[in-house]
Order: C-alpha cells, then sequence, then structure tokens
C-alpha cells in the first residue's frame, strides 16, 4: 500500500481549512485517511500551520511521500529537514533548523553589494555630467 501525505480540504465555501492526513494514495481526496498529522488555515495572517512532528516522522520513516504542498509545509516546520539529515545518518541541532528560516527571510531583502554597486555607478555619472557641462559652456 502506497502512503502519500497530503491535505484534506475542509471548511466552506471561499473559508478553505485543511488537514494535513497520511492516506492511502488511491483513497479519495477527502475521504478516508491513516492518521491526522495536523492542520494548516490559510486564511489567517500569517498562515497557521500545525503538525504533530513526531507522527509526521513516523510515517515518513516508512515511507510515505509528501505532497508538493505537504512538503513545503513540513520544510517551513523543519520537519522536512530533520528527516533528510536523519536518513544521511546526520545529527541535526535547533541552531540548524533555526538558519533555514532566517535564510528564507533574508532572501527576499536585497544584498549589500547590490546596493552598493548603484552608487558607485550614480557617482561616475555626475562627475561625466559636470564635464559635459563644462565643456558645452566652453563652447559657448
Amino acid at each position: 500500500m502506497a502512503v502519500r501525505i497530503r491535505l484534506q480540504r475542509l471548511g466552506r465555501k471561499k473559508r478553505p481549512f485543511f488537514r494535513l492526513v497520511a492516506a492511502d494514495a488511491r483513497a479519495q481526496r477527502d475521504g478516508v485517511f491513516l492518521e491526522r498529522l495536523g492542520h494548516y488555515d490559510p486564511i489567517k495572517e500569517p498562515a497557521d500551520v500545525v503538525i504533530d512532528e513526531e507522527k509526521a516522522l513516523k510515517w515518513l520513516r516508512r515511507g510515505a511521500q509528501p505532497s508538493d504542498t505537504a512538503k513545503r509545509l513540513l520544510s517551513q516546520q523543519g520537519i522536512w529537514k530533520k528527516f533528510t539529515f536523519e536518513k544521511l545518518g546526520k545529527p541535526i541541532t535547533e541552531e540548524e533548523v533555526d538558519t533555514d528560516e532566517t535564510l528564507e527571510a533574508t532572501e527576499d531583502t536585497p544584498s549589500d553589494v547590490e546596493q552598493e554597486d548603484p552608487s558607485a555607478e550614480e557617482a561616475p555619472d555626475s562627475s561625466e555630467d559636470a564635464e559635459n557641462s563644462d565643456s558645452s559652456e566652453e563652447e559657448e
């Protein structure tokens, strides 16, 4: 039996609420499932994600394959990284899990190098403008 970790849609129309479940791959999306692992509420700001780490790791160790969205949620919680490190036989510390979250936050901001380049380009342009204005005055 192939097991998938996936989302089960609940909630009413235009107000989605999802459960993260371990289910047989042949079962319907909202059908029968083997175990509830957590929930995901995308309506709240920021989105509310609660996953039972022990249950999720148990199913991943047994060979359950997460859907794309489930894998993204597991990664956000640091569970996927713990699983991959465990699979490779390397210990993982809490600091390494925290650094992943901080890296994602810093990717959105431009780096210092990018900020210095435009200012460096502006300085020669302004001096060239000054030279051009001097040369135009000399022509008159």
